[in-house]
């Protein structure tokens, strides 16, 4: 299995979403949110962190890591490399729907945390902006003042991520996008990764979690399985696209013969044929020629 990469739901899953990723994810969070200092990530824990191999079969499914630092923020992370039709409202449904569940029955809404979205997309989603990081909270547009930071939606477009040269890489933000958009390039334990990129926090363990991914029977597995059932149900899709085309035309066929036979009944009763023997004629009920004529 080649160009395996980190944008892959299953292997971004493995990689960062397990116990064992836990410093990974917290070196990509740091970078991605550009956080430094005191607001950092020093604390992290996995809150989803099984692979359902049942799932993977359903289309459509969410493949996502979500976590909790140390200052009770929460995260959730997807990537995604096709287009998906209503994306914008899709990441903020998951994201309310992280938010909402973190209170139990009884518990004061002061104890929401802030819960922050980050979807890392292999497709342009915003074509009218050059900047592949977008970034949203609740917002009063009229007064021109923010709500709150609660709740935090942020967009990382890799499919604008150009392939820089590793040493022309100048911030932890920009090594990171291009370890996850171009990750295969150093897959193999022959290509070296470039000193920019390993002195970067979490770089070097993220693509070892590449090579053991692609090494992995299990995980070959379970991109085959993943592949195969999205083969099927495109063919499905397609099959019952074919099916309503063909009852489509059948019906559209019967109506242009009914129509027909309503065009000769009007003929008939100009010429003074009963309603009975246009009926035997051409087949029509009374009511559909009284409707019809």
């Amino acid at each position: 299995m080649t160009g395996l990469s980190l944008t892959n739901d299953i292997v971004f899953k493995i990689v960062f979403g397990s116990e064992k990723g836990l410093p990974v994810l917290r070196a990509l969070l740091n970078a991605l949110l550009e956080l430094s200092g005191e607001n950092r990530i020093a604390e992290l824990k996995i809150l989803n962190p099984q692979l359902d191999r049942e799932r993977l079969l359903q289309k459509g499914v969410v493949l996502d890591v979500s976590a909790r630092d140390g200052q009770r923020r929460q995260y959730n992370i997807e990537v995604q490399v096709s287009q998906q039709p209503a994306y914008t409202e899709r990441a903020l449904y998951y994201l309310t729907r992280l938010f909402s569940s973190q209170l139990d029955v009884g518990e004061p809404y002061a104890r929401l945390a802030k819960t922050i979205g980050i979807s890392l997309l292999d497709f342009e989603l915003f074509p009218d902006l050059e900047d592949l990081h977008s970034m949203y909270r609740l917002y009063d547009q009229g007064h021109g003042r923010e709500l709150s930071d609660i709740l935090e939606l942020h967009f990382i477009e890799l499919y604008k991520v150009r392939s820089d040269k590793p040493q022309e890489l100048r911030t932890p933000f920009e090594r990171w996008l291009h370890v996850l958009k171009f990750g295969e390039l150093y897959e193999a334990e022959q290509s070296p990764v470039p000193e920019a990129l390993a002195r970067e926090e979490g770089i070097e363990m993220a693509l070892d979690g590449l090579r053991r991914a692609r090494a992995s029977d299990e995980v070959r597995e379970l991109i085959e399985m993943r592949l195969k059932a999205s083969h099927e149900w495109a063919s499905q899709m397609e099959q019952a696209e074919r099916e309503g085309l063909e009852k489509g035309r059948q019906e559209g066929r019967q109506e242009g013969h009914r129509e027909k036979q309503l065009e000769v009944a009007q003929r008939m009763r100009r010429a003074g044929m009963t309603t009975e023997t246009i009926a035997q004629i051409t087949g029509l009920t009374p009511e559909e020629l009284d409707k019809g004529t």
